[in-house]
């Protein structure tokens, strides 16, 4: 092969990596919970600290996760869905987070933690690779004995870039939005006191 023909078909590979692609297509992605954060982002939370158990509700209306795009485009996007049960998977995230602060699980006549998902969106921006955006609302509740002792409204909000399509950057976005929900609820005066005094 001749250096003009090598030349032209490293040029070819080169445009072929770097093009857009013309559509997407649906996806769907398995939620697998591990943490995002720096232990040192997490609260610290009082000796007394304890749950009898933590429920989780998918209050969502929209069951899908997310829109897939093309930049530039203004065709409407694919839509991104989970494969895995999201409730659970908030679940995980909000469990290791109790556990990083010590906090006892299943302990009688603790209060419970009652989380609601009220919204899970990502975007992902497709060029050349994709621009990931994710955020989620969750409300956290303490409830005992049918009492309501604390209640608050959070929201999680993370970036990634990486490949297209790519559940890996689904999966960490997704995980950092969480962290940020839960550590805000977490750092919260309020919730400091009353998971000690709910009773």
């Amino acid at each position: 092969m001749t250096d003009m023909r090598k030349k032209v078909l490293v040029l070819l590979i080169v445009a072929a990596a770097c093009s857009t692609p013309s559509t997407v297509t649906p996806l769907s992605v398995p939620l697998t919970y591990k943490t995002m954060l720096n232990p040192a982002e997490l609260a610290t939370l009082p000796a007394c600290a304890a749950l009898s158990r933590v429920d989780v509700t998918d209050a969502r209306s929209e069951k899908a996760i997310g829109t897939r795009f093309i930049e530039g485009k203004t065709a409407s996007g694919a839509a991104v869905t989970a494969s895995t049960d999201v409730a659970e998977w908030v679940r995980g995230g909000v469990e290791a987070a109790l556990h990083h602060s010590n906090v006892a699980i299943n302990k009688a006549d603790a209060p419970s933690l009652a989380v609601t998902i009220e919204q899970i969106t990502t975007t992902e921006n497709v060029l050349h690779r994709s621009g990931y955006e994710g955020h989620m609302t969750l409300t956290f509740e303490l409830r005992n004995g049918g009492k309501s002792c604390w209640k608050d409204r959070v929201d999680g909000s993370s970036e990634n870039y990486g490949y297209t399509g790519s559940v890996q950057n689904y999966q960490e976005t997704l995980n950092h939005a969480l962290d940020r929900a839960v550590v805000r609820a977490f750092n919260n005066p309020d919730f400091k006191k009353s998971v000690c005094s709910c009773g």
